[in-house]
C-alpha cells in the first residue's frame, strides 16, 4: 500500500471531513503533519482528534512547531526536515504556498530521495501575472511532481505555461461537511418556506437574499444593501428581503446604511451562527445567496442547499470556486464592482426566479453532488496516488 502524507499549516474545521475521508482509504495510508497554530483567526480541529481510532472519525495526524516569521507572512515548520529525513513515506503532499520556507528544502530533499512530491493548492489563478507568480509558476512549482488543485482555472495556466505535463495537473475542487448538508436538505420542505420566513420578516411572500460569512469591506455587503435600496425605488416597493449571517468589523455600518435607505425592516442582521443546522434552515428557506465580494467556500455552502448564488465576474481577483456558478442555472454574475449591474442581475434571476422550486434546487446539489464533495476529492487523490 502506498503511503502518502500530508503536510499542512494547520487543519481548519471545514477540512475534517475531507481528512476523515482519506483515512478510510483502502489504496493509500494517509497521514497528517501540520502545526497547530494558525496565523489568521480560523476555526481549527481540535488536537485531541489524533487520539481517536479511523472508526471513531479519528487522524492519522502528527504535530510540527509552526513559527510565523515576518508579521505572520512566512512560516518555518520545525520538525518537518527530520521527519522527511526518516524516509518512511512514499509519497508527499505539502500545500503549495511559496511562503512557506520549509517547503522548499523538505519537497527537494524527498525529491533528492526520488520520492513523489505534490502540491496541493490554489495555484496562480490570474492572468496578470507578477513577480511573485513568476516565481510560483518557474521556480518553486518545478520542485513537485504534480498538482491538486481547486479549479480549472489555475489548471489551465499551469498548462498554458507547460509547467508539467496535463497528466500531472489534477483538479479535485473543494468540499465542506458534504454529509450533514446531506442529512439537513433531506428534511427540507419547500410548503414550510413561508412558516419560516416568519420568523425574520412580515411579508414572507417576498423574496429571500441571503448572505454569509465575514462582515467586512471585500465582501462589499454595502453593494448588496445599495441594490436592495435600488430596486425598491424602481418598482415602487420592496423587491426582496435581506438575511445576513456572519459578523464582523463592518455590522454597524451596514446596519447603518440599512436604517439610513429606510430598510430596516427588510434586512436582519443574525450574527455569526456556529450551528450548521440553523444555517442550513437559512440557506435553504432563501431564494438566493449574493456575495458581491469574492465568494470562495460561500458558494459550495450555498449550492449544498440548493440556494443559488451571484457573485461577480473578475476571475483574476476570484476564488476557485466561482467555477460551480453557472449562469442562468446555478446563479449568475454580474460586472465586477458595479452597482447597476448587481441589481440588474438580481432583478433577473428574482423575475426568472420568483420563488424557490425543486428544479433550481437539484441544478444546485447536482454541482456539488458531482465534483465539490469528499467523496470526489478523495477519488482523485487515492487514483493519482495508489
Amino acid at each position: 500500500m502506498n503511503k502518502t502524507v500530508i503536510i499542512y499549516h494547520y487543519i481548519a474545521l471545514y477540512r475534517l471531513p475531507i481528512f476523515q475521508e482519506l483515512m478510510k482509504s483502502e489504496l493509500v495510508e494517509f497521514t497528517i503533519y501540520s502545526g497547530k497554530d494558525s496565523e489568521i483567526d480560523i476555526k481549527t480541529v481540535n488536537e485531541s482528534i489524533a487520539k481517536l481510532s479511523i472508526k471513531e472519525g479519528g487522524l492519522r495526524w502528527k504535530f510540527l512547531d509552526n513559527k510565523w516569521l515576518f508579521k505572520k507572512k512566512f512560516l518555518w515548520q520545525s520538525g518537518l526536515i527530520s521527519e522527511i529525513l526518516k524516509n518512511k513515506y512514499d509519497s508527499y503532499i505539502f500545500l503549495g504556498s511559496p511562503y512557506h520556507i520549509s517547503t522548499w528544502i523538505g519537497a527537494s530533499i524527498v525529491r533528492l530521495q526520488r520520492k513523489k512530491v505534490y502540491f496541493w493548492m490554489h495555484g496562480v489563478y490570474t492572468d496578470k501575472i507578477g513577480f511573485v507568480d513568476y516565481i510560483k509558476l518557474f521556480i518553486f512549482y518545478k520542485i513537485s511532481n504534480g498538482f491538486f488543485l481547486y479549479g480549472n482555472r489555475s489548471a489551465n495556466i499551469l498548462n498554458n505555461f507547460k509547467i508539467k505535463s496535463p497528466d500531472n495537473i489534477h483538479v479535485i475542487y473543494n468540499s465542506l461537511d458534504y454529509a450533514k448538508s446531506l442529512k439537513y436538505r433531506a428534511d427540507f420542505k419547500i410548503e414550510q418556506i413561508d412558516e419560516y420566513r416568519f420568523n425574520y420578516f412580515n411579508n414572507t411572500k417576498l423574496p429571500v437574499v441571503v448572505f454569509i460569512g465575514r462582515l467586512n469591506y471585500t465582501k462589499r455587503i454595502d453593494m448588496l444593501i445599495e441594490a436592495q435600496s435600488m430596486l425598491k425605488k424602481k418598482f415602487n416597493r420592496n423587491f426582496f428581503n435581506l438575511l445576513v449571517i456572519g459578523d464582523g468589523v463592518e455590522k454597524d455600518n451596514l446596519m447603518s446604511i440599512s436604517k439610513n435607505l429606510g430598510l430596516e425592516t427588510n434586512v436582519c442582521f443574525l450574527g455569526a451562527i456556529y450551528d450548521e443546522k440553523i444555517n442550513s434552515y437559512c440557506l435553504m428557506n432563501a431564494d438566493l445567496c449574493v456575495t458581491p465580494g469574492e465568494v470562495g467556500l460561500t458558494a459550495i455552502h450555498s449550492l449544498s442547499y440548493g440556494t443559488p448564488v451571484i457573485s461577480h465576474d473578475n476571475l483574476n481577483v476570484q476564488m476557485p470556486e466561482i467555477e460551480a456558478l453557472v449562469p442562468g442555472s446555478t446563479g449568475d454574475l454580474y460586472r465586477f464592482d458595479d452597482l447597476q449591474s448587481l441589481a440588474e442581475t438580481i432583478e433577473k434571476w428574482l423575475l426568472n426566479n420568483p420563488s424557490k422550486n425543486e428544479t433550481v434546487m437539484q441544478r444546485c446539489f447536482d454541482v456539488v453532488d458531482l465534483h465539490y464533495n469528499p467523496h470526489y476529492q478523495a477519488s482523485v487523490l487515492n487514483s493519482v496516488l495508489k
